[in-house]
Order: C-alpha cells, then sequence, then structure tokens
C-alpha cells in the first residue's frame, strides 16, 4: 500500500485554491486584451502543480481548472461553448497528466530545467490543440446560432492565444519549476 503524503495533499490543495482564486480575480488567471478576447495563465499553475506532483496530481488540478472553466462558461455567454465537457474538462484533465508524464520521463535523464521546459511544451500544446479540436468537433452539439455565425473568428482567437500561452509556459513554468523544486527538496531534509 502507498504511503499517504500530506505535504503532497497540501500542495495540491494550495495549487487547487490558486486555479480558484486565479479563475475570480480578474487579470491573473484569464488575461483580457480588446474587449472580449482572453489569455489564459492556467495551464501554467496546472504544468507546475504536474511537475511538483507528479501526474496523478496534475490530472487532479486540470481537473479543478476544467470544473473552474465551465463553471465560468455558465456566467459568460461568450464563453458558452465551454459548457460541454468535452471542450472544458478533458482537454485540461490531459494538461497535468501529459506535463506530470513528460517531466517524470525526462527527468531522469536531463537538467531540472530541461525537462520543466519540455513538459511546459507538452502541456500547453496539449491544452491547446485539444481546446481547437474539441471546439471543431464538439461546438456543434452547442444549438447557439451566434456562436456558429463566429465559429472561425472564435477558432482563430484560439488559435492566437495558444502561441501567446506557450510562450508563456515556456519562460515562466522552468524558472518557478526551479524554485519550487528546490523549496520542495530543502523541506524534505
Amino acid at each position: 500500500m502507498q504511503k499517504f503524503n500530506t505535504r503532497k495533499m497540501v500542495l495540491c490543495a494550495i495549487f487547487s485554491a490558486i486555479i480558484v482564486a486565479f479563475t475570480v480575480v480578474p487579470y491573473t488567471g484569464y488575461i483580457n486584451y480588446a474587449g472580449v478576447i482572453e489569455i489564459t495563465t492556467l495551464h501554467i499553475v496546472v504544468i507546475l502543480g504536474a511537475i511538483a506532483l507528479g501526474w496523478k496530481y496534475g490530472a487532479f488540478l486540470g481537473g479543478v481548472w476544467g470544473v473552474t472553466c465551465v463553471l465560468r462558461a455558465l456566467t459568460n455567454p461568450l464563453w458558452y461553448p465551454f459548457i460541454n465537457p468535452l471542450i472544458s474538462l478533458v482537454p485540461r484533465i490531459l494538461v497535468g497528466l501529459v506535463a506530470g508524464l513528460v517531466f517524470a520521463a525526462l527527468r531522469k535523464k536531463t537538467t531540472l530545467i530541461s525537462s520543466a521546459t519540455v513538459a511546459a511544451l507538452a502541456g500547453s500544446l496539449t491544452n491547446t490543440v485539444l481546446v481547437l479540436t474539441a471546439l471543431n468537433l464538439f461546438s456543434d452539439m452547442v444549438q447557439w446560432d451566434f456562436f456558429e455565425q463566429f465559429k472561425q473568428f472564435f477558432v482563430a482567437i484560439v488559435s492566437i492565444n495558444g502561441g501567446i500561452e506557450l510562450l508563456a509556459a515556456l519562460i515562466i513554468a522552468p524558472a518557478l519549476a526551479n524554485a519550487i523544486l528546490g523549496q520542495v527538496d530543502k523541506a524534505k531534509g
């Protein structure tokens, strides 16, 4: 039987709280520009959690992000397609899973910074590719004429945002992973 790890549970709770706080505090988890266009920084929190805690906790944190995304979509008509969990929940769970698995596989072979950079790349691309794919596949389930009229525009915006989000993850995640894992290693003794 696996040993219960209180430290990991506490760190997971902290990361979860950050995700919830970033979701509700303006210009932290979703940065609005040009009025209706938003980029997210929440994928970075999920990636960092997956790096620090492993793929299981990473998947859980992705689930927290996905649930907050669904709840947020219920309050914002522009993001109506994200009510569908195939668009908002599943890709976010896979972000944490992929980032955690990639980091664990590479950590044994490369440096912390290199492993964290590739994990950030994999996690961010997982989010962008799966959300875009899900929007194209499952947005027809959403019976909303307004969305159908602007579907191509919506997909283009998400694509551009994906590039910005990828760049942010590649810069921020490795630097913070180095700091977080350094503190976790010090705490272990």
